[in-house]
């Protein structure tokens, strides 16, 4: 069993991802602001329950912004900090052991955790267990592309019919949506010069001010070989 200690949020700092969907030009993350964007899209309006796991910091169920809402991780820090930013109740407990009653969830979410997991199936058991019979799980994880791995922190990736198989084995119905074009995403994470920790990133820069300036996200509408992959499922 692979053993990976997380921490992008000590590394980073606890507010990276409110970083992430800032104005600032130079830490704003196109990339990152499509997929929660593809989330969102997907989560009815009204009085929900709403559960995203590994919630870290808290920016997705800001973004939500409705609905009772609900965040576990296993990042103290993180969660103590979303606290200081969300109307939402907090948990320290793991994915694959939520201390929630069954049907409990109108919307479980887990974004960019699966591929962290010793044992995904855990996380889709107890998803499946925590939501209602009509609730909807949205996931999302990097399309596996290469042999290795894309992050060192990642414990597995899949390839889109890898994710379909497992998520079948716990929900009857099962749809995965592609986004994000590796293309694009190569164009926006190489650095043309690096100084020290200075980066200069023109590709990030250029995509960062078209989105900031006129809201239209590449990473949502160009075509090409995908980069992310994105489920609804439902039992």
């Amino acid at each position: 069993m692979k053993s990976i200690i997380f921490n992008k949020y000590q590394v980073r700092s606890c507010d990276y991802h409110w970083e992430q969907i800032s104005h600032n030009l130079f830490k704003f993350n196109a990339y990152v602001i499509a997929r929660y964007q593809q989330v969102i899209r997907l989560i009815p309006s009204g009085n929900q329950r709403i559960l995203d796991i590994g919630c870290g910091d808290g920016v997705l169920l800001s973004l939500i912004g409705h609905g009772r809402l609900y965040g576990v991780d296993l990042d103290q820090s993180s969660l103590d900090y979303a606290a200081t930013k969300v109307k939402a109740k907090f948990l320290k407990v793991p994915a694959e052991l939520l201390p929630f009653k069954s049907g409990f969830f109108d919307v479980v979410i887990a974004t960019e955790i699966i591929e962290h997991l010793d044992q995904p199936e855990k996380l889709l058991a107890e998803a499946k267990r925590v939501l209602k019979r009509s609730g909807r799980l949205i996931l999302t994880t990097p399309v596996k592309t290469t042999a290795g791995l894309t992050d060192r922190l990642h414990v597995r990736e899949f390839t889109s019919a890898e994710l379909l198989q497992l998520c079948r084995g716990y929900f009857k119905r099962v749809k995965i949506s592609f986004s994000h074009p590796l293309w694009l995403k190569t164009i926006y994470t190489v650095s043309l010069v690096s100084l020290g920790r200075y980066h200069f990133d023109i590709g990030r820069w250029l995509i960062n001010a078209i989105v900031l300036l006129t809201g239209w996200n590449p990473f949502l509408y160009f075509s090409g070989h995908p980069s992310q992959q994105l489920v609804e499922a439902q039992k």
